[in-house]
């Protein structure tokens, strides 16, 4: 006689539906559950038709400026996250890419899959439009439209980090601050400036206009101002900048004018990235967790393709700060 699903949940002692979620490797039956079932499965020789096994696939949204994702490993610690739980949970990535907004909409239409994580925030409302329209799960990584309120995301308190990392520079008795953030205004960026102002200002120090600036990585970028800036007798002891990149750029900087980090100029940065670690001096950076940022944005994303009618969320990860070289007590 043939063995079926309920003699396999008699001997198990559980339900039939267990079984059949084991056999589908369903994510709401817990591993230690899996194991015990599939144990007895094989100890009376269950042979079940694969073939109908179900497949899940989730779509990774790459910004459309591939440049910002080659060079900066910021996303691809967010990939390592997002690729380590859904192997985990066995499911399946499509990585979505395109030059505009017409070629992501496209390549959506093909992955076709369950759920998508979008690695930026700032998503075009034609394809906000869209996928609310054809009632599509997805999740942004990072900071949401304001308008945004049925939107899933996942993101770091950029405006905290912003000031807990103005006020490890104070801890150091450093009062001459400035800050260098992203040339295009990213949301991530601005927050952290945001933070900074509010410890400059609580501290009860001068907010100096000529004390921001804005970095590229672009080639064609010139940062004559900075290095105005840097030359003059009223340069900031520190600057906490907004991505270990720009940092490394200002190490440079700082060299150009015949000054060192961090005997003259201490350094702060964010994201913790392999740029920090093998800088000279190594950085002190902010650690945002964007392996973390990955794996929380798969949970949320699985959630909500599992139970559709689950409200929005807006999940914070937290941050730390990582202690290297390039900060020095004055």
């Amino acid at each position: 006689m043939a063995i079926t699903i309920k003699d396999i949940a008699k001997k198990a002692g559980v339900s039939p539906s267990t079984v059949s979620r084991t056999i589908n490797n369903h994510y709401s039956i817990s591993e230690e559950t899996k194991a015990k079932v599939r144990a007895v499965m094989d100890e009376l020789g269950y042979v079940y038709d694969k073939s109908h096994l179900q497949t899940h696939t989730i779509g990774v949204v790459f910004p459309r400026s591939m440049v910002d994702v080659y060079e900066n490993p910021f996303y691809l610690e967010i990939v390592r996250g997002i690729s380590y739980l859904c192997n985990k949970e066995h499911y399946t990535l499509n990585l979505i890419t395109g030059a505009d907004v017409r070629e992501i909409k496209t390549s959506i239409e093909i992955a076709d899959c369950e759920g998508y994580i979008f690695l930026y925030a700032d998503i075009n409302e034609a394809l906000t439009h869209y996928m609310v329209e054809h009632e599509i799960p997805y999740i942004v990584i990072g900071k949401p439209e304001m308008q945004s309120v049925t939107s899933l995301s996942v993101d770091t308190d950029n405006v905290q980090a912003g000031y807990e990392a103005v006020k490890y520079l104070i801890g150091k008795g450093h009062k001459k601050i400035g800050y260098i953030g992203a040339e295009k205004h990213a949301q991530y960026s601005l927050d952290r400036r945001i933070g900074y102002t509010q410890a400059i200002t609580e501290a009860g120090y001068p907010l100096r206009d000529n004390y921001i600036h804005t970095l590229s990585s672009s080639y064609t970028y010139s940062p004559d101002d900075i290095l105005s800036l840097l030359r003059s007798e009223n340069c900031p002891t520190a600057f906490v900048v907004c991505d270990d990149i720009y940092a490394v750029i200002m190490t440079r900087l700082i060299d150009e004018v015949g000054k060192r980090v961090p005997d003259d100029i201490s350094l702060i940065s964010f994201n913790n990235s392999i740029f920090a670690r093998l800088a000279n001096p190594p950085l002190t950076t902010v650690d945002v967790n964007p392996n973390q940022l990955g794996m929380e944005a798969v949970v949320q994303i699985v959630k909500h393709i599992e139970t559709p009618t689950m409200f929005a969320t807006r999940t914070i990860v937290p941050f730390t700060i990582r202690k290297r070289q390039s900060v020095k007590s004055v």
